[in-house]
């Protein structure tokens, strides 16, 4: 016997994915953009100011960075903060910014989104599970918006395991990806609350 052959000694495993947004027949396209072209553009990095700081940092406790894997510190369950993940057109604070900005002048258009947006939309390329971002259009102004229903908020995981977790009908199975997405999302607020 040889090796190779189609799928070769792992066969192949891919996982089938379902598409974030059903695309239905009657829809028009209005523009088709391609993949591998977003990753050959390049472009000056512009010119940035702060508009606003909002929210406080804890101090970092540096007793964290003496930890190894003989003096390991359990993670503790954070109950006394709230994760607020909101979208682009419900944050108050985007919200006072685009009313204080006015009406753009002709030719310009000012673009608003959450830094969970744009980091979902730099890493794009490299991204293996569906997700999409609704972009609406208000007078001079395009805001980036997620879906109230979307595991946009969520890490992802498993996303390029050789055995990604298999979806499952089953409500009660555990490694399932939304279940071990929320698990992973709920452990790094926790630590990142710890430390």
């Amino acid at each position: 016997g040889g090796r190779g052959g189609r799928g070769g000694r792992w066969g192949n495993r891919q996982a089938e994915r379902q598409a974030s947004v059903k695309v239905h027949a009657d829809w028009e396209v209005l523009e088709e953009l391609d993949l591998p072209q977003f990753n050959k553009l390049q472009a000056n990095k512009p010119t940035a100011e702060d508009l606003k700081w909002c929210g406080h940092l804890d101090a970092y406790n540096e007793a964290y960075d003496r930890i190894t894997s003989k003096t390991p510190k359990p993670l503790q369950r954070i109950e006394n903060k709230e994760f607020y993940y909101v979208s682009t057109t419900d944050d108050p604070i985007i919200e006072q910014i685009a009313v204080e900005a006015g009406e753009a002048e002709e030719g310009v258009t000012r673009v608003y989104a959450t830094d969970a947006i744009l980091a979902h939309l730099m890493a794009s390329s490299r991204s293996v599970y569906p997700w999409d971002i609704v972009v609406q259009k208000m007078g001079g102004s395009i805001f980036f918006d997620k879906r109230d229903d979307s595991q946009f908020d969520y890490l992802t995981v498993s996303e390029t395991a050789y055995e990604p977790p298999a979806v499952s009908e089953d409500a009660d199975a555990i490694n399932t990806p939304e279940k071990l997405s929320l698990e992973a999302s709920v452990i790094n607020q926790n630590f990142t609350q710890q430390i």
